[in-house]
């Protein structure tokens, strides 16, 4: 026996449940794919943190980090939302990873010191971080040197 179409059966009733659940918002849009790079993820974080979306901010940028595990202005960008939310631990550990992929980056050891300074930890070695920043130098020169006074004290 093989079941027929008709206009009272089974079949359309079937087809016309399955169109109005999937058209009633239960479908999910899967992406199998990320359009952004690990640098757009980056850049639409920071957006999101200019415009006061912390939460939002450490998605993409955790989403970035997937993409690109080495991606340092990440990491420290990820710190930074921390540090903002007074997780000066977790902070801590996202400056140092960062350190260890971009060893030279002077954002990178400011911010730990400034890290190890809120949580009244390693004073010493807060100072040295602080040191290297200014030593690296750069456009942020005049926020290193007030973070190394701060340590300093």
């Amino acid at each position: 026996m093989t079941a027929r179409a008709t206009a009272g059966g089974p079949i359309p009733l079937v087809i016309t449940l399955g169109l109005a659940l999937g058209l009633s918002g239960c479908a999910h849009l899967v992406l199998l794919h990320d359009p952004l790079t690990a640098v757009e993820h980056n850049d639409l974080g920071v957006a999101y943190e200019a415009g006061g979306q912390p939460v939002l901010a450490a998605r993409e940028y955790r989403a970035s980090l997937r993409l690109d595990p080495h991606q340092g202005r990440a990491r420290v960008n990820l710190g930074n939302v921390d540090a903002g939310r007074g997780r000066w631990r977790a902070a801590e550990k996202s400056y140092r990873r960062a350190l260890r992929d971009s060893v030279g980056d002077a954002d990178a050891m400011n911010n730990l010191a400034i890290a190890l300074h809120r949580q009244s930890r390693k004073p010493d070695e807060a100072r040295q971080w602080a040191e290297r920043a200014v030593a690296a130098g750069g456009a942020r020169d005049s926020l290193y040197r007030a973070t190394l006074d701060e340590v300093a004290r």
